[in-house]
């Protein structure tokens, strides 16, 4: 089970530390090789691999107004990190005073409350300190300065332009799935708990779990085919997103799943993770439910099919 803290609360250790350094929102493939350097390093040194990182997101605090949508829960980054190889993350609030020191008082910082750090790994890219001033070269200085390994990886890219969390937003919010997933080196997924609904789909023959999702991101309205994970059980899934504009006119989004093959299964209450597999159409009003019933059966169709390409 993976560990979080603040730098203030970190238990002792002397366990050599290599520390990835990184916002690693939606931990995509870019941000997975910044950390494989660390457990690499960490493995070399018979240490452990730590996480450095921000809560709040610095644009939280710096541009609140334009903060991106985070694209991972804790809950799912804590799950990435531990595949990943790490042992603890330290989630480091930033606040006013954190932002105001100077490159050269947060790198002592690091070194004053972790005594055994042995090696840093950052994105080429890697910028800290009071309005940025530090960068990737100024790090390895300080660490060659005290005797500290030091990488610094390069952009990892895909279809020839570098991996970002921006891009991986953009691809989401146009449905682009299988961008999406190319990019993150797994499906986009969200959690969330099942609510009580209006049993609309039962109505129709197609009974569906309402979401009440904890992500910030999601794909635009529209049918998916999904996987719903619960309990150590995955389900094949329908997904839907919209306002069910056949039935109403002024309701909210919802966002609602479908199991496949499935019928006795109570999941009111409970946690779920649901993994975005491939877009399948977007949001349509049709005439009536009878329209509507007959389109369903076609999604589910199609649903089927993409499903077993991406097993």
């Amino acid at each position: 089970m993976i560990s979080s803290h603040t730098l203030e609360s970190l238990p002792p250790t002397k366990e050599p530390i290599a520390l990835a350094l990184g916002n690693f929102d939606g931990l995509h493939i870019g941000h997975a090789a910044v950390i494989q350097n660390a457990t690499a390093t960490a493995k070399q040194h018979n240490g452990q691999a730590w996480v450095f990182t921000f809560h709040p997101h610095p644009r939280q605090l710096l541009n609140p107004e334009t903060a991106p949508p985070l694209l991972s829960t804790r809950s799912q980054q804590d799950h990435e990190l531990t595949r990943l190889g790490i042992s603890t993350t330290i989630r480091q609030p930033f606040n006013e005073t954190f932002r105001q020191l100077t490159p050269d008082q947060f790198f002592t910082y690091l070194q004053t409350h972790i005594p055994s750090l042995t090696a840093i790994s950052v994105g080429t890219d890697w910028s800290f300190g009071r309005d940025r001033a530090g960068n990737a070269q100024l790090l390895e200085q300080y660490c060659r300065e005290h005797n500290i390994h030091f990488t610094a990886q390069p952009p990892v890219e895909h279809d020839q332009q570098r991996v970002s969390s921006t891009r991986i937003r953009t691809a989401i919010s146009t449905g682009d799935l299988y961008q999406a997933t190319a990019m993150l080196g797994r499906p986009f997924s969200i959690q969330g708990i099942v609510v009580h609904g209006e049993k609309i789909g039962r109505q129709l023959g197609y009974p569906t779990a309402n979401i009440d999702p904890y992500n910030e991101c999601l794909p635009p309205n529209g049918v998916y085919a999904a996987r719903l994970h619960h309990q150590g059980a995955s389900y094949n899934a329908a997904a839907y997103i919209g306002n069910r504009r056949t039935i109403h006119t002024d309701k909210p989004t919802v966002l609602e799943a479908h199991l496949l093959n499935q019928t006795n299964i109570d999941l009111y209450e409970q946690e779920i993770e649901l993994d975005f597999i491939a877009t399948i159409r977007g949001d349509l009003k049709f005439e009536n439910t009878d329209a509507l019933k007959k389109q369903i059966a076609l999604d589910l169709q199609a649903i089927d099919q993409a499903l077993l390409q991406r097993p």
